[in-house]
Protein backbone atom coordinates (compact mmCIF):
# COMPACT_ATOMS: atom_id res chain seq x y z
CA UNK A 1 0.00 0.00 0.00
CA UNK A 2 1.69 3.59 -1.13
CA UNK A 3 2.35 6.06 1.21
CA UNK A 4 -0.46 8.07 -0.16
CA UNK A 5 -2.97 5.67 1.28
CA UNK A 6 -1.73 5.22 4.46
CA UNK A 7 -1.91 9.02 4.92
CA UNK A 8 -5.15 9.39 3.52
CA UNK A 9 -6.45 6.68 6.14
CA UNK A 10 -4.80 8.66 8.86
CA UNK A 11 -6.85 11.88 7.83
CA UNK A 12 -9.92 9.69 7.33
CA UNK A 13 -9.99 8.41 11.07
CA UNK A 14 -8.38 12.26 12.60
CA UNK A 15 -11.31 13.79 14.61
CA UNK A 16 -12.29 16.93 15.58
CA UNK A 17 -14.38 18.79 18.09
CA UNK A 18 -17.85 20.50 16.59
CA UNK A 19 -16.32 20.66 12.77
CA UNK A 20 -14.10 18.00 11.77
CA UNK A 21 -11.35 19.11 9.09
CA UNK A 22 -11.23 18.80 5.59
CA UNK A 23 -10.02 15.22 4.48
CA UNK A 24 -7.78 15.66 1.73
CA UNK A 25 -6.25 12.31 -0.37
CA UNK A 26 -4.81 13.61 -3.14
CA UNK A 27 -3.49 17.67 -3.16
CA UNK A 28 -5.60 20.61 -3.64
CA UNK A 29 -9.08 18.67 -3.42
CA UNK A 30 -11.55 20.01 -0.93
CA UNK A 31 -13.79 17.28 0.45
CA UNK A 32 -16.85 17.90 2.42
CA UNK A 33 -16.42 18.36 6.81
CA UNK A 34 -17.47 15.62 8.48
CA UNK A 35 -20.79 15.95 10.42
CA UNK A 36 -20.85 17.71 13.83
CA UNK A 37 -20.35 14.48 16.41
CA UNK A 38 -21.70 17.17 19.17
CA UNK A 39 -23.81 20.06 19.47
CA UNK A 40 -20.82 22.71 19.51
CA UNK A 41 -20.06 24.25 22.87
CA UNK A 42 -21.28 28.21 23.11
CA UNK A 43 -18.42 30.32 21.53
CA UNK A 44 -16.53 32.77 23.68
CA UNK A 45 -13.48 35.02 23.94
CA UNK A 46 -10.49 34.06 21.65
CA UNK A 47 -8.09 33.07 24.69
CA UNK A 48 -4.01 32.68 23.70
CA UNK A 49 -3.17 28.95 24.93
CA UNK A 50 0.48 30.33 25.58
CA UNK A 51 -1.33 32.13 28.45
CA UNK A 52 -2.30 28.32 30.41
CA UNK A 53 1.62 27.92 30.62
CA UNK A 54 3.30 28.16 34.18
CA UNK A 55 -0.54 28.67 35.65
CA UNK A 56 -2.02 26.17 37.64
CA UNK A 57 -5.24 24.77 35.51
CA UNK A 58 -8.44 25.07 36.04
CA UNK A 59 -10.73 23.08 38.42
CA UNK A 60 -12.43 19.80 37.96
CA UNK A 61 -15.57 19.40 37.33
CA UNK A 62 -17.55 16.76 36.18
CA UNK A 63 -20.64 14.54 35.62
CA UNK A 64 -19.48 11.16 36.98
CA UNK A 65 -16.33 9.22 37.41
CA UNK A 66 -16.61 5.87 35.63
CA UNK A 67 -13.14 4.42 36.28
CA UNK A 68 -10.57 5.26 39.38
CA UNK A 69 -10.93 6.90 42.67
CA UNK A 70 -12.66 10.09 42.38
CA UNK A 71 -10.54 13.40 42.54
CA UNK A 72 -11.36 17.07 43.64
CA UNK A 73 -8.45 18.41 42.49
CA UNK A 74 -4.76 17.12 41.08
CA UNK A 75 -2.37 15.82 43.64
CA UNK A 76 0.95 18.36 42.95
CA UNK A 77 4.48 16.09 43.70
CA UNK A 78 3.13 13.86 40.49
CA UNK A 79 3.24 15.19 36.59
CA UNK A 80 -0.46 14.43 35.04
CA UNK A 81 -0.88 14.18 32.08
CA UNK A 82 -4.92 15.17 31.83
CA UNK A 83 -6.12 13.77 28.21
CA UNK A 84 -9.57 14.92 26.47
CA UNK A 85 -10.94 12.34 23.84
CA UNK A 86 -14.33 10.71 22.98
CA UNK A 87 -15.84 7.22 22.55
CA UNK A 88 -16.12 8.03 18.97
CA UNK A 89 -13.03 9.59 18.39
CA UNK A 90 -10.63 6.98 16.28
CA UNK A 91 -7.29 8.71 17.32
CA UNK A 92 -8.53 8.83 20.62
CA UNK A 93 -8.81 5.20 21.08
CA UNK A 94 -5.95 4.60 19.57
CA UNK A 95 -3.80 6.58 22.43
CA UNK A 96 -5.62 4.65 24.66
CA UNK A 97 -2.99 1.44 25.35
CA UNK A 98 0.14 4.09 25.10
CA UNK A 99 -1.04 6.76 28.36
CA UNK A 100 -2.00 3.12 30.19
CA UNK A 101 2.00 2.31 29.52
CA UNK A 102 2.85 5.38 29.83
CA UNK A 103 1.31 5.42 33.86
CA UNK A 104 2.28 2.02 34.18
CA UNK A 105 5.94 2.70 32.88
CA UNK A 106 6.13 5.79 35.84
CA UNK A 107 4.06 4.64 38.71
CA UNK A 108 4.29 6.79 41.30
CA UNK A 109 5.73 9.66 38.89
CA UNK A 110 3.12 9.97 36.82
CA UNK A 111 -0.62 9.91 36.83
CA UNK A 112 -3.32 9.97 33.81
CA UNK A 113 -6.85 12.02 33.49
CA UNK A 114 -9.03 11.10 30.98
CA UNK A 115 -11.42 13.18 30.92
CA UNK A 116 -14.61 12.59 27.91
CA UNK A 117 -15.64 15.41 26.09
CA UNK A 118 -18.10 16.38 23.12
CA UNK A 119 -20.09 13.06 23.37
CA UNK A 120 -23.03 13.08 21.16
CA UNK A 121 -26.43 14.43 23.15
CA UNK A 122 -30.00 14.29 21.78
CA UNK A 123 -30.26 17.49 23.39
CA UNK A 124 -28.50 19.91 25.94
CA UNK A 125 -30.54 18.22 28.72
CA UNK A 126 -29.34 14.03 27.54
CA UNK A 127 -27.48 12.95 30.13
CA UNK A 128 -27.21 9.05 28.19
CA UNK A 129 -23.96 9.24 27.29
CA UNK A 130 -22.89 9.19 30.46
CA UNK A 131 -24.04 5.46 30.13
CA UNK A 132 -22.45 5.28 26.71
CA UNK A 133 -18.93 5.89 28.44
CA UNK A 134 -19.32 3.89 31.23
CA UNK A 135 -19.79 1.25 28.90
CA UNK A 136 -17.30 1.75 26.66
CA UNK A 137 -14.22 2.18 29.81
CA UNK A 138 -15.75 -1.29 31.26
CA UNK A 139 -14.87 -3.00 27.92
CA UNK A 140 -11.54 -1.49 27.84
CA UNK A 141 -10.81 -2.78 30.76
CA UNK A 142 -6.75 -3.61 31.47
CA UNK A 143 -6.56 -1.37 28.03
CA UNK A 144 -7.86 1.64 29.94
CA UNK A 145 -5.57 1.58 33.27
CA UNK A 146 -5.68 5.31 34.25
CA UNK A 147 -9.11 6.90 35.48
CA UNK A 148 -11.58 8.35 33.40
CA UNK A 149 -14.46 11.01 34.12
CA UNK A 150 -17.16 12.50 31.71
CA UNK A 151 -17.78 15.85 30.99
CA UNK A 152 -20.62 17.58 32.26
CA UNK A 153 -24.06 18.00 30.48
CA UNK A 154 -23.62 21.26 29.59
CA UNK A 155 -19.54 21.13 28.98
CA UNK A 156 -17.94 22.35 31.53
CA UNK A 157 -15.11 20.51 31.07
CA UNK A 158 -14.87 21.25 27.36
CA UNK A 159 -15.32 25.48 28.16
CA UNK A 160 -12.56 26.05 30.72
CA UNK A 161 -10.15 23.23 29.75
CA UNK A 162 -10.61 22.07 26.42
CA UNK A 163 -11.61 25.07 24.81
CA UNK A 164 -8.55 26.86 25.76
CA UNK A 165 -6.01 25.28 24.31
CA UNK A 166 -7.18 26.14 20.87
CA UNK A 167 -6.61 22.98 19.39
CA UNK A 168 -10.46 22.58 18.69
CA UNK A 169 -9.48 18.67 17.93
CA UNK A 170 -9.21 15.61 20.17
CA UNK A 171 -7.14 13.91 21.53
CA UNK A 172 -5.96 17.22 23.04
CA UNK A 173 -4.18 16.77 26.52
CA UNK A 174 -2.75 18.84 29.09
CA UNK A 175 0.74 18.68 31.10
CA UNK A 176 0.79 19.20 34.68
CA UNK A 177 3.94 19.27 36.49
CA UNK A 178 4.91 17.94 40.21
CA UNK A 179 4.26 21.63 41.38
CA UNK A 180 0.75 21.75 40.05
CA UNK A 181 1.32 24.03 36.58
CA UNK A 182 0.62 23.44 33.05
CA UNK A 183 3.53 23.13 31.25
CA UNK A 184 2.37 21.81 28.22
CA UNK A 185 -0.79 21.28 26.07
CA UNK A 186 -1.52 20.68 22.66
CA UNK A 187 -2.99 17.29 20.04
CA UNK A 188 -2.32 14.68 22.75
CA UNK A 189 -0.53 12.67 20.05
CA UNK A 190 1.33 9.15 22.08
CA UNK A 191 4.87 10.14 20.77
CA UNK A 192 4.88 13.81 22.02
CA UNK A 193 3.21 12.83 25.05
CA UNK A 194 5.63 10.41 26.18
CA UNK A 195 8.79 12.53 25.22
CA UNK A 196 7.32 15.86 27.00
CA UNK A 197 6.37 13.81 29.93
CA UNK A 198 10.18 12.33 30.04
CA UNK A 199 11.68 15.50 29.97
CA UNK A 200 9.62 17.30 32.46
CA UNK A 201 10.80 14.34 34.67
CA UNK A 202 13.96 14.91 33.97
CA UNK A 203 13.88 18.69 34.83
CA UNK A 204 14.78 19.59 31.27
CA UNK A 205 11.48 20.87 29.65
CA UNK A 206 11.28 24.19 28.07
CA UNK A 207 8.10 25.56 26.88
CA UNK A 208 10.05 28.33 25.43
CA UNK A 209 11.83 25.22 23.40
CA UNK A 210 8.75 23.45 22.35
CA UNK A 211 7.06 26.22 21.15
CA UNK A 212 9.71 27.13 18.67
CA UNK A 213 10.46 23.36 18.14
CA UNK A 214 6.52 23.35 16.70
CA UNK A 215 7.10 26.25 14.80
CA UNK A 216 9.69 24.45 13.02
CA UNK A 217 7.74 20.98 12.14
CA UNK A 218 5.11 23.09 10.86
CA UNK A 219 6.90 25.03 8.74
CA UNK A 220 9.26 22.54 7.38
CA UNK A 221 5.45 20.78 6.42
CA UNK A 222 4.49 23.58 4.54
CA UNK A 223 7.40 23.96 2.61
CA UNK A 224 6.91 20.24 1.51
CA UNK A 225 3.31 20.81 0.67
CA UNK A 226 4.83 23.88 -1.74
CA UNK A 227 7.43 21.61 -3.32
CA UNK A 228 3.97 18.68 -3.41
CA UNK A 229 1.86 20.99 -5.12
CA UNK A 230 4.71 22.59 -7.39
CA UNK A 231 5.55 18.89 -8.85
CA UNK A 232 1.61 18.42 -9.39
CA UNK A 233 1.29 21.68 -11.67
CA UNK A 234 4.83 20.91 -13.54
CA UNK A 235 3.91 17.76 -14.26
CA UNK A 236 1.06 18.74 -16.35
CA UNK A 237 -3.11 18.10 -15.73
CA UNK A 238 -3.83 17.32 -11.98
CA UNK A 239 -6.04 14.80 -11.46
CA UNK A 240 -8.75 16.78 -10.08
CA UNK A 241 -8.83 18.06 -13.30
CA UNK A 242 -9.95 14.85 -14.98
CA UNK A 243 -13.20 14.90 -12.88
CA UNK A 244 -15.42 17.92 -14.23
CA UNK A 245 -18.09 18.92 -11.86
CA UNK A 246 -15.94 17.51 -8.56
CA UNK A 247 -14.44 20.16 -7.44
CA UNK A 248 -17.53 22.57 -7.81
CA UNK A 249 -19.90 19.66 -5.97
CA UNK A 250 -17.27 19.24 -3.02
CA UNK A 251 -16.88 23.24 -2.71
CA UNK A 252 -20.55 23.79 -2.37
CA UNK A 253 -20.99 20.63 -0.07
CA UNK A 254 -23.16 18.70 -2.81
CA UNK A 255 -21.70 15.58 -1.95
CA UNK A 256 -24.09 13.34 -4.33
CA UNK A 257 -23.16 15.38 -6.85
CA UNK A 258 -19.58 14.56 -5.99
CA UNK A 259 -20.43 11.07 -6.05
CA UNK A 260 -21.65 11.46 -9.35
CA UNK A 261 -18.68 12.98 -10.99
CA UNK A 262 -16.74 10.72 -9.83
CA UNK A 263 -18.85 7.64 -11.19
CA UNK A 264 -18.89 9.32 -14.71
CA UNK A 265 -15.18 9.98 -15.17
CA UNK A 266 -14.25 6.43 -13.90
CA UNK A 267 -16.54 5.19 -16.49
CA UNK A 268 -15.21 7.63 -19.28
CA UNK A 269 -11.23 6.37 -17.91
CA UNK A 270 -11.39 3.06 -16.79
CA UNK A 271 -6.99 3.69 -15.78
CA UNK A 272 -8.57 6.84 -14.01
CA UNK A 273 -10.31 5.57 -10.61
CA UNK A 274 -7.19 3.38 -9.53
CA UNK A 275 -4.81 6.18 -10.07
CA UNK A 276 -6.23 7.38 -6.54
CA UNK A 277 -9.51 9.17 -7.08
CA UNK A 278 -11.17 5.47 -5.94
CA UNK A 279 -9.74 6.93 -2.01
CA UNK A 280 -11.88 10.44 -2.59
CA UNK A 281 -14.79 7.98 -3.24
CA UNK A 282 -14.20 6.17 -0.07
CA UNK A 283 -13.81 9.33 1.40
CA UNK A 284 -17.64 10.59 0.57
CA UNK A 285 -19.03 7.28 1.37
CA UNK A 286 -17.77 6.87 4.81
CA UNK A 287 -18.64 10.78 5.91
CA UNK A 288 -22.27 9.94 4.58
CA UNK A 289 -22.24 6.96 6.96
CA UNK A 290 -23.87 4.07 5.02
CA UNK A 291 -22.29 0.98 5.33
CA UNK A 292 -23.82 -0.76 2.80
CA UNK A 293 -22.70 1.52 -0.06
CA UNK A 294 -19.25 1.36 1.11
CA UNK A 295 -19.63 -2.38 1.13
CA UNK A 296 -21.09 -2.49 -2.27
CA UNK A 297 -17.64 -0.52 -3.01
CA UNK A 298 -15.89 -2.51 -2.30
CA UNK A 299 -17.26 -5.34 -3.80
CA UNK A 300 -17.06 -3.51 -6.98
CA UNK A 301 -12.91 -2.91 -6.62
CA UNK A 302 -12.46 -6.44 -5.49
CA UNK A 303 -14.32 -7.57 -9.15
CA UNK A 304 -12.41 -4.69 -11.00
CA UNK A 305 -9.28 -4.42 -9.21
CA UNK A 306 -8.37 -7.94 -7.52
CA UNK A 307 -4.67 -7.42 -8.02
CA UNK A 308 -4.14 -4.03 -7.16
CA UNK A 309 -2.71 -4.46 -3.70
CA UNK A 310 -2.99 -0.24 -2.65
CA UNK A 311 -6.59 -0.29 -3.82
CA UNK A 312 -7.67 -3.56 -2.07
CA UNK A 313 -4.85 -2.24 0.74
CA UNK A 314 -6.89 1.17 1.29
CA UNK A 315 -10.03 -1.05 0.83
CA UNK A 316 -9.28 -3.12 4.17
CA UNK A 317 -7.62 -0.42 5.86
CA UNK A 318 -11.28 0.74 5.90
CA UNK A 319 -13.65 -1.95 6.60
CA UNK A 320 -11.61 -4.13 8.98
CA UNK A 321 -12.80 -3.44 12.57
CA UNK A 322 -9.81 -3.07 14.67
CA UNK A 323 -11.39 -2.99 18.01
CA UNK A 324 -13.83 -5.15 19.62
CA UNK A 325 -17.20 -3.22 19.06
CA UNK A 326 -19.38 -4.41 16.51
CA UNK A 327 -18.21 -4.23 13.33
CA UNK A 328 -19.87 -1.85 10.90
CA UNK A 329 -19.24 -3.33 7.95
CA UNK A 330 -19.82 -7.26 6.37
CA UNK A 331 -17.32 -9.07 8.16
CA UNK A 332 -16.70 -11.53 5.26
CA UNK A 333 -16.31 -9.13 3.29
CA UNK A 334 -13.54 -7.39 5.76
CA UNK A 335 -11.87 -10.89 5.38
CA UNK A 336 -12.01 -11.71 1.78
CA UNK A 337 -10.21 -8.05 1.87
CA UNK A 338 -7.68 -8.34 4.69
CA UNK A 339 -6.80 -11.70 3.11
CA UNK A 340 -5.58 -10.46 -0.30
CA UNK A 341 -3.74 -7.42 1.48
CA UNK A 342 -1.86 -9.71 3.52
CA UNK A 343 -1.59 -12.30 0.57
CA UNK A 344 -0.29 -9.47 -1.68
CA UNK A 345 2.16 -7.58 1.00
CA UNK A 346 5.97 -8.03 0.24
CA UNK A 347 7.54 -10.11 2.69
CA UNK A 348 9.79 -8.48 5.67
CA UNK A 349 7.85 -4.79 4.29
CA UNK A 350 6.36 -2.47 7.12
CA UNK A 351 3.24 -2.59 5.82
CA UNK A 352 2.68 -6.69 6.06
CA UNK A 353 2.81 -6.27 9.46
CA UNK A 354 -0.19 -3.70 9.56
CA UNK A 355 -1.97 -6.07 6.76
CA UNK A 356 -1.26 -8.91 9.01
CA UNK A 357 -2.97 -7.02 12.16
CA UNK A 358 -6.05 -6.24 10.10
CA UNK A 359 -6.35 -10.01 8.97
CA UNK A 360 -5.73 -10.90 12.84
CA UNK A 361 -8.73 -8.50 13.14
CA UNK A 362 -11.02 -9.89 10.62
CA UNK A 363 -10.59 -13.45 11.52
CA UNK A 364 -11.93 -12.32 15.03
CA UNK A 365 -14.38 -10.52 14.24
CA UNK A 366 -15.56 -13.67 12.20
CA UNK A 367 -15.31 -15.99 15.29
CA UNK A 368 -11.71 -17.88 14.69
CA UNK A 369 -10.22 -16.36 17.13
CA UNK A 370 -7.46 -19.17 17.49
CA UNK A 371 -6.08 -18.49 13.54
CA UNK A 372 -6.42 -14.36 14.83
CA UNK A 373 -4.22 -14.95 17.49
CA UNK A 374 -2.01 -16.95 15.26
CA UNK A 375 -1.96 -13.84 12.79
CA UNK A 376 -1.36 -11.03 15.56
CA UNK A 377 1.53 -12.94 16.76
CA UNK A 378 2.84 -12.84 13.44
CA UNK A 379 2.45 -9.43 13.39
CA UNK A 380 3.73 -8.30 16.55
CA UNK A 381 7.02 -10.48 16.02
CA UNK A 382 7.31 -8.67 12.55
CA UNK A 383 7.33 -5.24 13.94
CA UNK A 384 9.87 -6.61 17.05
CA UNK A 385 11.87 -7.33 14.24
CA UNK A 386 11.97 -4.58 11.98
CA UNK A 387 11.02 -1.74 14.58
CA UNK A 388 14.53 -0.57 13.88
CA UNK A 389 13.98 -0.18 10.63
CA UNK A 390 10.49 1.01 10.25
CA UNK A 391 8.31 3.53 12.24
CA UNK A 392 5.35 1.55 13.20
CA UNK A 393 3.63 3.68 15.74
CA UNK A 394 1.51 2.17 17.73
CA UNK A 395 1.39 -1.09 16.43
CA UNK A 396 3.53 -2.74 18.41
CA UNK A 397 0.79 -2.35 21.65
CA UNK A 398 -1.87 -2.65 19.84
CA UNK A 399 -0.77 -6.04 18.94
CA UNK A 400 0.12 -6.42 22.36
CA UNK A 401 -3.32 -5.71 23.25
CA UNK A 402 -5.15 -7.56 20.72
CA UNK A 403 -3.45 -11.19 21.91
CA UNK A 404 -4.64 -10.34 25.60
CA UNK A 405 -8.01 -9.73 23.76
CA UNK A 406 -7.79 -13.01 21.27
CA UNK A 407 -6.51 -15.47 24.07
CA UNK A 408 -8.98 -14.91 26.72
Amino acid sequence: MNQIASSSLLFLCAALVAQDPPVKVVPAVPIVPLPAAAPAAPQGPAVDPAKLIGKPPPPLVVARWVKGEPLTELEQGKVWVVDFWATWCGPCKAAIPHLSKLAETHAGKVEVLGISISEKQASPEDTAYQDRVQQFVDKQGDRMNYRVAVDTPDKQMHQTWFKPTGTGGIPTAYIVDAKGLVVWTGIGEPKTIERIVGEVLAGTFDPAREAALQQKLEAEAKQRAAADIKQARESGKSVDEKVPGYREAMQRGDTTAALAALDAAFAADAKLEASGPYQWKFMLLMQRNKADEVNSYVRELLQRYPDDDDVLGFASACIVQTDTDTPRFAKELALQTAQKTAAAAKEGSRWQQFARWRLAWALWHTGDPQQAAAQMQLALDGVRKLKEKFDFGDLELDCEAALKTFRK
